[in-house]
């Protein structure tokens, strides 16, 4: 038995509610590591064919879906429909349901899984980025067509042992000198809330460096307890209201309204019928409310950020192609900016 997987195995039975990813790190190595050395026990390796995997997905009908980062863990229940792949990126479109936004050109390997735990056998499809973190975990349900996931498994299970190399993470440097006046005037003359990311790329920026140089009717960073009183107006408005959470090689969307905020620990949590988000509260180093002007007027976000810099989640108010943002978003986003900007 591999000594790794022995290392596994004693620090889960000391530690069963840690994540994959935690005993990993405990470990000291990626979670796509762990799951190689899980190879011949609980794991098999799957052909990183990710085009043709997303579209045999259909077949099976319900899964869940579990995208998450450092700090938030966002899963859907839905089905693997409506997608479309270009040849770097796609999307699933399933708005209020399953709906992602497919990074593919960062995923290097894929693993099938197949776990014994307390609630019994668990199966599940895992997709890591080149430097051996998780993009997007797939999990078998109740309602998944097992036969239909049984024959996917084996048509895409590669029988040899491929060496597992994966790549420290380096982030790549930022551009110090921020011209603030060009930033401001760029992001005013935005007509597409998408055309962000061009500015950001064009000035070599994070955005918090762009959040910072705009002015405060555009970017205006608030206290960070935003996200709890965020949730907790819109479960008691019912309105629906957009949460994504993302990586380097997935962003997952929800859409909907909010049904149970439950606080738990340093976590905060969101039980939906479909839907589930738990994310580190205590982990918010930076909370900004932003306004990026589109064809259909102003669109208002709420973008949360931890220390390191790593996006933790945004949150929008549910809006259709060719229609005005939700007033009774805006006026939410407004009671969080009354209640205390971050000078």
């Amino acid at each position: 038995m591999d000594s790794v997987y022995q290392h596994y195995l004693a620090l889960k039975g000391e530690q069963p509610k840690k994540y994959a990813r935690e005993l990993a790190a405990l470990i000291g190595i990626s979670e796509a590591a762990l799951c190689q050395a899980r190879i011949g026990a609980d794991a098999w390796r799957l052909k990183p064919d990710f085009p043709a995997l997303l579209k045999a997905l259909e077949a099976v009908g319900e899964t869940k879906s579990l995208t998450r980062n450092a700090y938030a863990v966002h899963e859907q229940i839905g089905e693997y429909k409506n997608l479309h792949l270009g040849d770097h990126a796609g999307i699933l479109l399933n708005p209020r349901a399953l709906d992602l936004r497919l990074f593919v050109a960062q995923w290097w390997c894929a693993f099938a899984l197949q776990e014994q735990t307390a609630q019994g056998e668990r199966h599940s499809i895992q997709i890591f980025d080149r430097h051996g973190d998780a993009v997007l975990k797939i999990y078998a349900t109740d309602r998944t067509n097992k036969a239909a996931w049984q024959t996917l498994i084996e048509a895409f299970r590669e029988d040899g042992a491929t060496p597992l190399r994966v790549e420290p993470f380096i982030a790549a440097a930022l551009n110090d000198k921020v011209d603030a006046a060009a930033i401001d005037r760029e992001w005013r003359a935005m007509t597409d809330v998408h055309q962000f990311f061009s500015l950001l790329k064009r000035h070599n920026l994070s955005r918090q460096q762009a959040f910072r140089a705009a002015g405060d009717d555009l970017a205006c960073q608030t206290r960070n307890d935003a996200l709890a009183r965020l949730l907790q107006m819109t479960q008691q408005d019912g309105n629906e209201i957009m949460i994504f959470v993302g990586n380097r090689g997935c962003t997952q969307i929800f859409t909907g309204a909010i049904e149970k905020v439950v606080p738990m620990d340093n976590w905060l949590n969101v039980f939906n019928p479909q839907f589930t988000l738990h994310l580190m509260a205590d982990q918010i180093s930076e909370s900004w409310i932003t306004r990026k002007p589109g064809g259909d007027g102003f669109v208002t976000s709420l973008e949360l950020f931890a220390a390191d810099g790593t996006q933790i989640a945004q949150l929008y108010g549910q809006r259709s192609e060719g229609t005005p943002e939700q007033s009774r978003w805006r006026e939410q986003i407004d009671a969080l900016r009354r209640a205390g900007a971050v000078a």
